[in-house]
């Protein structure tokens, strides 16, 4: 990131000085212009605000305190720095008022002058990172509204309208992936979260060239998104067909089917709400999707919250037992109750699991509408609802034995997990409750390598699929997989796999 710097100086020779004294900072700051009194510098700064003013006090048409109020009457964050001569010292301290950050008196040298552009450089940094920070907790916040309105859950209402009400002509699409194993391709279980990365990476690229910051997409669960676009925004070169483009350049990426719905126009939380239920009910018609009684969503958390407390119990039978029940009563209701109690039985355990328990392997796994939709006797519909209760049953006895697994097992599902961040020997012992070095040598006994060379192989493999199946650029791979350093990433590849990224996607396009 390079600071954005005017410099405002009425003397051309001392004007040329700190231009040249910026240069020496050129990986930091940029100088974007420069002028010789304050009315000429306001002018030139209103198209494009600078993130640094440096000007002096004492300068033709406008000075360089007025210059100052100017820039806080405009609400532009500026930081602003005073170049004076010691006489006027005791005059320039009454700016402090105008949100002046620092004085450079003349004569001074260059120490002085580098010292407040490294200072003020320090400063804007992490402005900006706790300025994205801010802005991801608030688009989080955003979403999380958006997705209960959709779903019909409580929400604040007024925060939802006034996100529809920025996007002049919102439409509501919902976006559908029927399954992350294609058969033309060999992804496991663990490849699942980076192939949902990449998918939204993906989708958000396209999406940005289309309507350049027009849209919102986000998950309603691990297969199905939300995406609301706003056409007043969309460019004049987008295509009409600009979904099937989507699932092409999905399809062609990742080898993944991409289905998609589109609602209309939405103005109301009511509007996303009832178009997510025709969502619904038409799904229902082509694959046997959410029936209405699913829509429910009192119902929804009553059967979680079920199925919670047999988990919390001491009687680790009882939840076996209580399962099983649920089958059976259901099995004696009449096909068209034991398809909605099902439904609403199997939706319950995923949207549990999903929440309270995502490295179970079943949280990547959708409801199969198409399955129970076939089905027509209660019987039938009890078999369909099984193959959920034993699956669910079979991971909580895994995670269960997993709490008593030997520390390397745990330390590579741990690994599996969190490779993408921060991911060393520290963190991986602390997970598994061992000293750092004890568990390294019985880490390296175990497995033959250090902790250390298991991620970076990890890593580097999780970038070869990312490098077959994206466009995504090095330095997106690089942080997706966890490398904070393109470069360091760049020689770790080439010392693992004996190319280079390029190299290797190159080699990769010719297969």
């Amino acid at each position: 990131m390079k600071g954005k710097m005017f410099i405002a100086e009425d003397q051309p020779h001392f004007r040329k000085g700190l231009r040249r004294l910026v240069g020496k900072r050129s990986a930091e700051w940029v100088v974007m212009g420069e002028a010789g009194n304050g009315r000429d510098a306001l002018l030139m700064m209103e198209k494009c605000v600078p993130d640094l003013l440096l000007t002096d006090i004492r300068m033709p048409h406008i000075d360089g305190l007025r210059l100052a109020e100017e820039i806080r009457k405009r609400g532009w964050l500026t930081k602003i720095v005073l170049v004076t001569g010691f006489k006027d010292f005791t005059y320039a301290q009454s700016a402090v008022k105008f949100g002046v950050l620092d004085f450079i008196t003349k004569p001074c040298v260059e120490s002085d002058i580098l010292c407040v552009l490294d200072r003020i450089y320090v400063q804007l940094i992490k402005e900006s990172q706790s300025q994205l920070l801010v802005e991801g907790w608030k688009r989080q916040h955003e979403d999380s509204e958006l997705r209960s309105a959709i779903m019909g859950m409580p929400c604040n209402g007024e925060v939802v309208d006034a996100l529809l009400k920025r996007m002049n002509q919102c439409e509501l699409h919902f976006l559908r992936v029927p399954t992350y194993f294609p058969p033309e391709k060999h992804y496991s279980d663990q490849d699942v979260p980076l192939l949902q990365f990449a998918f939204s990476n993906i989708v958000g690229e396209q999406l940005n060239k289309w309507f350049p910051g027009g849209f919102r997409l986000f998950p309603l669960n691990a297969s199905e998104w939300a995406l609301l676009v706003d056409r007043s925004a969309s460019r004049q070169d987008t295509s009409s067909s600009w979904l099937q483009l989507l699932t092409d350049s999905v399809h062609h990426y990742l080898r993944l089917v991409l289905e998609y719905n589109g609602q209309g126009q939405c103005t109301s939380t009511e509007d996303l709400h009832q178009g997510y239920k025709r969502y619904c009910r038409e799904g229902y018609k082509q694959h046997g999707s959410a029936n209405e009684a699913l829509l429910n969503q009192t119902a929804l958390y009553e059967k979680e919250k079920e199925i919670v407390s047999w988990l919390m119990s001491e009687d680790n039978s009882l939840l076996s037992r209580e399962m099983q029940g649920q089958a059976l009563r259901i099995c004696y209701l009449p096909p068209q109750s034991a398809k909605i109690e099902a439904l609403l039985l199997a939706a319950a355990i995923l949207r549990l699991v999903q929440v309270q328990f995502p490295e179970w392997q079943m949280t990547v796994r959708p409801i199969e509408w198409d399955s129970i939709y076939k089905c027509t006797t209660s019987e039938e519909i009890v078999e369909w609802l099984k193959g959920y209760i034993h699956e669910f049953l079979q991971s909580h006895n895994n995670w269960l034995a997993s709490k008593n697994d030997n520390p390397v097992k745990q330390a590579i599902r741990f690994i599996e997990e969190s490779y993408m961040g921060v991911c060393g020997l520290a963190e991986v012992a602390a997970h598994v409750h061992l000293n750092p070095s004890y568990f390294s040598n019985l880490f390296k006994k175990e497995i033959g390598e250090s902790v250390t060379v298991y991620v970076q192989n990890l890593r580097v493999q999780k970038a070869k699929l990312l490098l077959k199946s994206t466009e995504m650029k090095i330095f997106e791979i690089s942080e997706a997989t966890g490398f904070n350093d393109s470069n360091y990433f760049t020689h770790m590849f080439n010392k693992i796999a004996g190319v280079s990224p390029k190299e290797y996607r190159k080699q990769m396009a010719g297969q």
